[in-house]
């Protein structure tokens, strides 16, 4: 009974919101539009310290400008995620400005599609580092900090980012499929391994989420990543892809659709949720 008590004392002391993120640091990479700008945005209105990284400087201060506007606290530490030698730097920069890391999204990627036979090794390549290394080294380089003893209490989440491709295949996107099925793999070994340490890990599969990513290819949209140039898109002659027939809800996801399922995976309400990969579809696909 006395366990009971006190299991309910410390109920009635949690914050009337489970989803309050008060004084936690959240750590977004590709946070300067789309998904990860959405996130950025709904956790810090929950009381989270944002830390965001991208590529696009422009748009990456513009972000954090308009989360200061709101009254947030954020800054932005831009850099190519890709370069081997920058995530222990991008880690050390948010450490250095907050104290800690509560929270690691892992947002930052980008399509670089082709029919099989007309995939390169090149273009194959690219896409495996953003959706599958970048995320590993992105954990590696937290491995200090969220192993110290000092810091066994601390809330620690991380999330990774999935896709419907990964879980069921795509015509044109053998690279992008085969990265995305690989990072639920990465999800449940990390929540695995360092479940002993407090840390839970969890990986969220997108449907057709209305992003630059899934509009029709834009060449203003261009990046030069690797000596590749790289359009971000999906051509509007892919039909069978843009047909809304097969989604439940009769509609593509919007980024606040998308950010409302990191904030679940962020809050204490999964707590008890690890190695888990969550479908945000709109129950395409079931």
């Amino acid at each position: 009974m006395t366990d009971r008590l006190a299991q309910l004392s410390n109920h009635l002391a949690q914050p009337s919101d489970p989803t309050r993120l008060d004084g936690q640091v959240v750590l977004i990479t590709g946070a300067a539009q789309g998904i990860g700008r959405a996130t950025a945005e709904l956790l810090a209105s929950k009381g989270a310290k944002i830390a965001i990284n991208d590529l696009d400087k422009e748009r990456a201060n513009a972000a954090v400008e308009a989360l200061q506007k709101a009254g947030h606290e954020a800054f932005c530490y831009c850099g190519d995620v890709m370069d081997v030698k920058f995530p222990p730097r991008l880690i050390k920069a948010v450490l250095e400005r907050f104290g800690r890391i509560n929270v690691l999204v892992n947002s930052a990627g980008f399509l670089n599609d082709a029919a099989i036979h007309k995939m390169t090794e090149e273009k194959f390549d690219v896409v495996m580092k953003i959706h599958n290394y970048t995320p590993y080294r992105m954990i590696h380089a937290l491995s200090g900090h969220w192993m110290d003893p000092a810091n066994r209490a601390m809330t620690k989440t991380i999330i990774n980012i999935s896709s419907t491709s990964g879980l069921h295949g795509a015509m044109g996107q053998i690279n992008y499929a085969t990265a995305k099925a690989g990072i639920i793999g990465l999800t449940k070994t990390v929540a695995a391994e360092w479940g002993r340490y407090g840390v839970r890990c969890n990986t969220v599969a997108y449907g057709w989420i209305d992003t630059r990513m899934t509009k029709p290819p834009d060449p203003d949209e261009k990046v030069v990543i690797g000596g590749q140039q790289i359009m971000s898109g999906i051509p509007l002659n892919a039909k069978k892809w843009r047909d809304t027939s097969d989604i439940a809800v009769g509609r593509p996801g919007t980024v606040e659709d998308a950010a409302g399922v990191m904030l679940f995976l962020a809050s204490p309400l999964s707590a008890y949720v690890t190695g888990t990969c969550v479908e945000c579809t709109g129950g395409r696909y079931m």
